[in-house]
């Protein structure tokens, strides 16, 4: 490891600026905000519905490569994303994220899902950690209230997975993505904005995580459950497995609470594990296992990303040594077959997994 430092830098240093960047950057409509899809040969579908959860997702890599390049060129496209994006995807009759808006920025989907809550706290929580824009942080304020108010379920713990416009129940499942991407979330906010009601609640969730998706028994996530925490047999992903063994941690971190840091390490070590069975001769992890317990040999460029940023943390703050050389051979795997296409499964298609997993390299090893 310590040899291929200075090269592992410089590569993914380049790949976020070179390839993840620039690309989502050709992407930004002149009428706001970013293009809805990518089409064959990787231009841009003008005419698509956006996503959300990509433009949060587009928002949070130029805010994040902004916090640390200070370059004008990354700023812009993350003040034209958060922008449209209070304008069009925030409702400013109820509250809350809608899902999908037309090419025109026209309400298409308006139901609010917890996922979609979590990921706009996300992306405008960084964008607040990196410029200090007052109107981003409100905004990420007003939903963290929206969600604890609307979905927060106080009676049997977890967060509803989805509601109407009007925030009228629509499915009672509590679905491990869902609050991984909330405790993220909440880990990011929480880290610009010392709220204490905020601190004792993510807490609360981060108990959650650990008491009622984690399955000692397989050391896995279950990915879902009845509104009763009656487990929904859906097999599981050894991606979000890697994501939580590496983000259950860093919330831990987050609150400063050294009991918590403490009780959650083992179970993240466990989560760590059992995501990497999942990794394949050919130097990727496989997707997961169907409820049926046949494999899913998927090849996801996000769950590849996870997979560094899993293994570089499970090197430093686990101290398990075969961590580093697992990233450095995933890291292989993504420059030798998912950089620098024309395929759409490529792993800048995943903006803000694959410049996460950049920025981690380029923290940790700072």
């Amino acid at each position: 490891m310590i040899g291929r430092t200075d090269t592992l830098i410089k590569e993914v240093k380049e790949v976020l600026e070179w390839d993840i960047l620039k690309f989502w950057s050709g992407m930004q409509d002149p009428r706001g905000g970013f293009y809805g899809k990518i089409a064959e040969g990787l231009t841009a579908d003008k005419d698509a519905d956006r996503e959300e959860q990509l433009n949060a997702r587009i928002i949070w890599a130029f805010s994040n490569a902004y916090r640390i390049f200070r370059k004008k060129e990354y700023l812009l496209p993350a003040m034209n994303g958060k922008d449209y994006f209070i304008q069009h995807f925030i409702d400013h009759k109820y509250g809350g994220a809608f899902v999908y808006v037309d090419s025109w920025g026209e309400k298409k989907d308006t139901d609010a899902l917890l996922s979609n809550q979590a990921l706009a706290i996300y992306a405008l929580s960084e964008f607040y950690g990196a410029t200090k824009d007052e109107e981003a942080l409100k905004q990420a304020v007003n939903l963290y209230k929206i969600v604890e108010k609307e979905f927060h379920n106080l009676d049997t713990g977890g967060y509803r997975e989805a509601l109407s416009r009007d925030f009228t129940v629509k499915d009672e499942s509590r679905v491990a993505e869902s609050h991984l991407y909330l405790l993220e979330s909440y880990s990011n906010l929480y880290r610009v904005w010392r709220d204490a009601s905020l601190r004792g609640v993510l807490a609360d969730l981060l108990d959650v995580m650990v008491s009622e998706f984690f399955d000692p028994s397989t050391g896995h996530l279950e990915p879902r459950f009845g509104k009763d925490w009656s487990p929904l047999s859906s097999g599981f992903v050894y991606g979000l497995d890697l994501e939580a063994s590496w983000a259950i941690l860093d919330a831990a971190y987050a609150i400063e609470d050294i009991d918590a840091i403490n009780h959650v390490k083992s179970i993240c070590l466990e989560l760590y594990k059992a995501g990497m069975d999942g990794l394949m001769g050919d130097g990727y992890v496989a997707l997961g296992k169907d409820s049926d317990g046949s494999l899913d040999s998927q090849m996801m460029p996000w769950v590849q990303a996870e997979a560094l940023i899993a293994n570089l943390c499970a090197w430093k703050y686990q101290s398990i040594p075969e961590g580093a050389d697992y990233a450095m051979r995933i890291w292989d795997y993504i420059k030798d077959h998912l950089n620098d296409t024309v395929d759409t499964i490529a792993f800048r298609m995943y903006p803000m997994h694959d410049a996460r997993a950049c920025v981690h390299v380029m923290n940790i090893f700072r």
